[in-house]
């Protein structure tokens, strides 16, 4: 995953990051800040520094008691998208999470996402990583709006969406005056899991 949108996320912010998702994904539940400092290597004061840094920047969740409940767009709590990976829930915060997780993993499982602009459930099915025989398409909004956010969960994720056809996508995005790409699965699976390989790390 790239750099978040307050500019100078370090790479210990990127670390954490990654060790909270690959919590959530093995036990599917919320992660306290003192389970990430062990995990992490780091003192617990600057796990609560990063935290409040990363939640600040949109790149974590977290629950009322400070627990961590969401990071690099996976959640053990409902969210926008849901998936059904390796036979278990979660979900997402944008649509481009779904295929970057499965494909990183290389899992099995079913997605549910709803499209603008009147929330038609989109569906998909993944074998391996792969999203198969769907004919949709991923609006991905433009990485140097990425970088102007405050906040990727709240301005950028509700933008990364799939829709029926291309032409819908773009029609959708032209109306709401966002630049970026329109990509088939294909196209944006491979991208997804590229950015997706080091926060899985060696979970597989």
């Amino acid at each position: 995953m790239r750099t978040g949108p307050l500019g100078q996320l370090t790479d210990s912010n990127n670390l954490l990051r990654a060790v909270a998702f690959q919590h959530l994904i093995r036990n599917s539940q919320p992660v306290t800040p003192e389970q990430l400092a062990e995990a992490g290597g780091f003192d617990l004061e600057r796990t609560t520094s990063m935290l409040e840094e990363l939640d600040r920047a949109g790149r974590i969740r977290r629950d009322g008691t400070g627990r961590v409940v969401g990071s690099a767009g996976l959640s053990v709590i409902p969210d926008r998208h849901q998936i059904e990976l390796n036979g278990r829930t979660f979900w997402t915060w944008c649509a481009y999470d779904i295929l970057g997780i499965f494909g990183a993993l290389r899992a099995d499982g079913d997605s549910r996402s709803p499209s603008p602009p009147d929330l038609t459930v989109i569906e998909l099915r993944f074998l391996g990583g792969r999203p198969r025989h769907a004919d949709a398409v991923l609006f991905r909004p433009a990485e140097d709006l990425m970088s102007r956010c405050n906040n990727v969960y709240e301005e950028w994720c509700p933008n990364s969406n799939l829709f029926a056809s291309r032409k819908l996508a773009q029609a959708w995005a032209d109306e709401h005056q966002l630049a970026g790409r329109v990509l088939s699965l294909e196209e944006a699976s491979a991208l997804a899991t590229q950015e997706w390989r080091d926060v899985v790390g060696e979970l597989k």
